[in-house]
């Protein structure tokens, strides 16, 4: 998960990556941790997390090992040190040889205003801004509000979401736009869980693109995906809404382009996957059109792209 954070005066994008080494039963374990390994390359700062309840374990010396390879300097958050009596739990972790080793605990906050603290003091001095301290600033993150959607809007930029179903190819549609693979792709549904901007230039113009967790239906909601699709949408300026062309049209997919609608968004029905429909013949786009037409009644005026994110017809 990408999120700009704020932190007295100096602002920079706190990015949060799976597990990195370790056994893991989780099918996406490998692409997770080949998509976390790419992030530290490109890290200005680099924070490793360990565990104070388990102590000192293989995995934390390869984390280690491996951003030591990176040009960013380190810092060491002893996480779930609740007590500060237990600071003493740090030096279990002096073998890791990693300066400073800060005891936090992340569910209260313990501990998390020196650790910024210390990320920001190892900021390029390009990025970082002078101190300033007043009453309890010390303890709390700003991040951006999203009460306000259009606080901290860059003018000269074009917020477009990307909202669907799970497994209609968001992301697949964001790494073809960004030519890189800046999003987990994987064949199993909901993978994103998390809404994340990224921008790229086109034809001289900044387009914020904003992938966002699939929105399932109710009663097989994550909470906080849906959350973050919502606010994702209430921070656009154009809802892309993606639409799996090979299955049939669904109560859902409506109900997701309502919610762009109400949120004030611009609309473009965009049906992904048109490369496993073309043997349908060349006129089969009228008929898709009609019956989609047909089922978002209310969204005649979204114009409608057929485009295949896997080859990048169209897109």
């Amino acid at each position: 998960m990408r999120q700009p954070v704020e932190w007295l005066g100096t602002t920079v994008d706190l990015l949060d990556t799976g597990g990195l080494f370790g056994a893991s039963e989780d099918p996406l374990h490998g692409a997770v941790a080949a998509q976390g390994l790419g992030a530290l390359d490109t890290a200005a700062v680099i924070v490793v997390l360990v565990d104070a309840r388990d102590g000192l374990v293989p995995a934390d010396e390869e984390v280690v090992a491996r951003a030591r390879r990176t040009a960013a300097p380190l810092v060491l958050a002893v996480n779930k040190v609740d007590d500060p009596r237990d600071a003493g739990m740090v030096a279990a972790f002096a073998p890791l040889a990693v300066e400073p080793a800060l005891p936090i605990a992340a569910e209260h906050g313990l501990g998390v205003g020196d650790l910024l603290d210390a990320v920001v003091e190892r900021l390029p001095p390009s990025v970082r801004r002078p101190r300033s301290r007043q009453g309890s600033e010390r303890d709390r993150t700003v991040a951006p509000d999203d009460s306000d959607a259009t606080a901290g809007r860059d003018p000269t930029e074009t917020g477009v979401a990307i909202v669907g179903r799970p497994n209609v190819g968001k992301s697949s549609l964001v790494n073809r736009l960004l030519r890189e693979d800046r999003m987990l792709v994987s064949e199993l549904a909901g993978t994103t869980r998390d809404a994340v901007d990224t921008v790229l230039a086109w034809h001289g113009r900044r387009i914020r693109l904003i992938d966002t967790a699939g929105i399932r239906r109710p009663g097989r909601v994550e909470a906080v995906s849906v959350l973050q699709a919502r606010r994702a949408l209430a921070r656009a300026d154009v809802a892309v809404l993606l639409i799996d062309a090979s299955a049939p049209i669904t109560k859902q997919d409506a109900a997701i382009a309502g919610a762009a609608e109400e949120a004030g968004c611009g609309v473009v029905l965009v049906a992904n996957k048109w490369d496993l429909v073309k043997e349908k013949g060349p006129g089969y786009y009228r008929t898709y059109d009609a019956d989609l037409r047909d089922a978002l009644r209310f969204a005649r005026f979204a114009p409608i792209l057929h485009v295949s994110a896997l080859t990048g017809e169209r897109t």
